[in-house]
């Protein structure tokens, strides 16, 4: 009960920011890195990353057909990132739907406490914007994510929008 009503109350209080980009004009590549994305589980032959998606139920989004995406550095998994092929997305931090044709959008972005500050977060940004497409790329981030807004940024995204809950 108390968890529905915090659910419910918290969004009155978040402002999320929107950021878009277009794939890059040139390919992005960084020595010893490498980006890999799984569509399936069944692909998934990684200790780390099986034990990543066993937090908070993320396998059921490849049910979703949602894309997961690994940073790879030295064959050791040190990023994690999900990206939905719909035009339609509900922000549940602010309890809000929005609808960008067109778009990509990238979100739960996830960097193990001990690898954080290196600039993870930029290098599979930018490795994902050199997908092969006419779509652009929709990222968001709660307003007090000063950490995700710097990296977002380096990635040479841009706000687009500031949307508060409700």
């Amino acid at each position: 009960m108390i968890k529905k009503l915090l659910n419910f109350i918290l969004p009155f209080f978040r402002e999320v920011y929107l950021y878009e980009s277009k794939k890059n004009k040139k390919s992005v590549s960084f020595n010893n890195y490498f980006l890999q994305k799984y569509r399936s589980k069944k692909f998934i032959k990684n200790n780390v990353i099986e034990k990543y998606l066993e937090t908070g139920n993320k396998e059921d989004r490849f049910k979703r057909n949602q894309t997961l995406f690994v940073l790879f550095f030295k064959k050791k998994a040190v990023c994690f990132g999900w990206m939905n092929k719909n035009s339609t997305w509900k922000i549940t931090e602010i309890n809000k739907k929005i609808s960008k044709k067109k778009t990509f959008i990238l979100y739960d972005f996830f960097t193990p406490p001990n690898l954080r500050n290196k600039g993870l977060y930029t290098k599979i940004l930018n490795l994902i914007k050199n997908m092969k497409t006419k779509n652009k790329f929709l990222i968001y981030c709660l307003k007090t994510n000063i950490s995700s807004r710097k990296g977002i940024i380096k990635s040479k995204f841009t706000l687009v929008e500031k949307m508060k809950g409700f």
